[in-house]
């Protein structure tokens, strides 16, 4: 695809490498319905705030409070893309109270290996006040 000049794609075992290789080996340009449907789906992510967080994992190791940040963020995401539902309040009820965003303490710490640069403790401070509505 001539508009894609990086893929970052996190692989864990033999399989996927495969699928990657399968998926990279024919250059196959998308067309204009695809292309029209990925703008469209891109401006909404933007409209909405949706963070870029690939679950990467390399923040949680430098969380000293132990939070599931990627897990968190995908839930800080449907709550952004619903415009917030119940999902993510809902799905933070199971959450202990400790790992919640809210526990965040703002060191910043994960945003120092985020590839993706993401605001983290920003993002986390933002939710939990969400949430506390």
């Amino acid at each position: 695809m001539p508009e894609v000049t990086v893929v970052l794609s996190g692989m864990s075992n033999m399989e996927q490498l495969k699928e990657n290789i399968h998926t990279f080996t024919e250059d196959k340009p998308l067309d204009e319905k695809e292309m029209g449907e990925l703008l469209s789906i891109a401006g909404e992510m933007l409209e909405k705030n949706i963070l870029p967080c690939t679950a990467c994992r390399y923040c949680v190791s430098h969380c000293p409070k132990g939070l599931n940040i990627p897990e968190l963020l995908e839930l800080y995401n449907e709550d952004s893309f619903t415009g917030g539902g119940f999902i993510a309040p809902m799905a933070l009820m199971a959450v202990p109270e400790e790992k919640q965003p809210s526990a965040c303490i703002g060191c910043r710490s994960c945003e120092a290996v985020c590839p993706q640069q993401i605001k983290i403790s920003q993002a986390m401070g933002d939710f939990a006040k969400k949430m506390e509505k």
